[in-house]
């Protein structure tokens, strides 16, 4: 087993663990949030007919020679209508926004442009160029587009487009499940009220919230008291999950059991301890070849890691094009104390300069047991091992949390 290793070490080997999982068809309804398994193509051009972007009338610009100029209006065309006839020269056909093009015009002149002239005729007073506000065929996609690519999320747009397109099953990676199990005596659900040296659980519903953002679906919820028979007893029901995440006791405290029923399971460890601040005692292994995490019980520690691990996991298992959130440069308003040898997750606020930069500060002092510092941030600055303490004007990386 690795001990101590740096943060893109500890990403890649996690990384290494993923399998991507299978997929299913789901409801277009039902879509939402999903990963998409296949490419998506279109079947035909979108839109799958030339339509008019105005009300007005249809025309042959060729008749529109000599302005200002009376034609009899043949017919009239509504959304959602065939045309029952083509334009012919000399005539004009009354057409609404979104209705079919009849055969033979080439150009709609808006109603603005004309005026009534009685006996079913319309004066027209100017003249479109040939093809104004026409919406072509295929103006938004062509036949065999590939529209949507495997990885993509589902988004409420492409949901709209799928609509479009008549896709109405859509294959998607199945959900990840993901068993969280926080550990400690001190825990009490958050519907508690803690007694002297308690504390409510706040890992618990976080982390299956983290999990639900990254498109997983929570287990549980399971907690196990500082004991073997304890941490024994939930272990069953969390090894259903696909990845299991365990918040506390992977420290060396003499309570910090976590490791030692796994082991005694037979997982097979992969590393302990990771050269970042927070979250330095971060253990990741697997069970029968189920990713298994163990985090810090620090609330900031399980935060963090949990973003910067067991997300990237949730993607490569959903087989997501992108496993990682960008990351964007920005300027620092505030200097920062860093320590040597470590990667710092610095939990930040931004703002958007007059200079159009982006500028970022810490949300508050940074300890590890300190929540209210992850509910101000905006993102987190990363600081590599490798950087000195930066005064205000340096630039860094920036992770938006993008929620």
């Amino acid at each position: 087993m690795r001990e101590l290793i740096g943060v893109e070490e500890a990403r890649r080997l996690v990384l290494g663990a993923a399998a991507v999982l299978p997929a299913e068809p789901v409801g277009l309804d039902e879509a939402l949030g999903r990963t998409l398994a296949a490419p998506v193509v279109s079947g035909g051009p979108v839109p799958a007919f030339a339509s008019s972007a105005m009300d007005g009338f249809a025309v042959r610009t060729a008749d529109l020679a000599s302005l200002p100029i009376t034609l009899p209006v043949a017919a009239e065309v509504a959304a959602g209508a065939v045309p029952e006839r083509p334009v012919e020269a000399g005539t004009v056909v009354r057409i609404m926004t979104g209705a079919p093009v009849p055969e033979g015009a080439d150009a709609v002149v808006p109603v603005e442009w004309t005026a009534e002239a009685g006996m079913g005729r319309v004066r027209i007073e100017r003249a479109p160029e040939p093809g104004r506000h026409v919406r072509p065929a295929g103006e938004d996609l062509h036949a065999g587009e590939v529209v949507l690519r495997a990885g993509q999320v589902v988004t409420p747009p492409v949901v709209g487009m799928l609509a479009a397109l008549g896709e109405v099953r859509v294959v998607v990676r199945r959900v990840p499940r993901v068993a969280v199990v926080t550990t400690g005596d001190e825990l009490v659900p958050a519907s508690a009220t803690p007694a002297f040296g308690q504390l409510r659980d706040s890992n618990g519903p976080a982390l299956a919230a983290q999990v639900r953002a990254a498109g997983g679906t929570p287990l549980g919820p399971f907690h196990a008291a500082d004991a073997l028979d304890a941490l024994h007893a939930v272990l069953p029901g969390a090894r259903e999950a696909d990845v299991l995440v365990f918040s506390g006791g992977v420290s060396m405290g003499d309570h910090d059991l976590v490791r030692v029923v796994l082991e005694e399971a037979g997982w097979t460890p992969c590393f302990w301890r990771v050269r970042q601040r927070p979250g330095k005692p971060l253990a990741f292994g697997t069970l029968d070849g189920v990713p298994v995490f163990g985090l810090p019980g620090n609330p900031v520690s399980s935060f963090v890691c949990f973003e910067q691990y067991v997300r990237p996991l949730l993607a490569a298992l959903l087989g997501r094009a992108e496993v990682r959130r960008p990351l964007v440069s920005a300027v620092l308003d505030a200097p920062i104390r860093k320590a040597a040898g470590l990667h710092h997750f610095v939990r930040a606020v931004a703002r958007w300069g007059e200079d159009g930069r982006l500028y970022v500060r810490p949300s508050g002092p940074q300890g590890s047991n300190l929540y209210a510092s992850v509910l101000r941030a905006d993102g987190l600055i990363h600081l590599p091992e490798a950087a000195d303490d930066p005064p205000a004007g340096s630039v860094v990386a920036f992770e938006p949390l993008g929620w």
